[in-house]
């Protein structure tokens, strides 16, 4: 769980509730709650609203996102 793990980590260092991410992502709170559960992955139009909503560059939550990917696959 790469990206849910790394997600809520962030939004909760930036001091947002998940209601305020899913706003700024345009997606439902409930959206954001199954991916910090790792229930679900973001498809790739996502990311790059993700890292803006965060404050990160793209490529950090594209690599949480092959991270978690590689993780499912096992591979290193």
């Amino acid at each position: 769980m790469i990206f849910a793990e790394n997600l809520r980590a962030r939004r909760k260092k930036l001091g947002l509730f998940a209601e305020e991410l899913a706003n700024r992502v345009h997606v439902s709170r409930s959206y954001i709650t199954l991916l910090e559960n790792g229930k679900r992955l973001p498809g790739k139009n996502l990311l790059p609203k993700i890292a803006r909503a965060l404050k990160l560059e793209k490529s950090i939550v594209v690599e949480w996102y092959l991270a978690e990917q590689r993780e499912k696959l096992g591979v290193k």
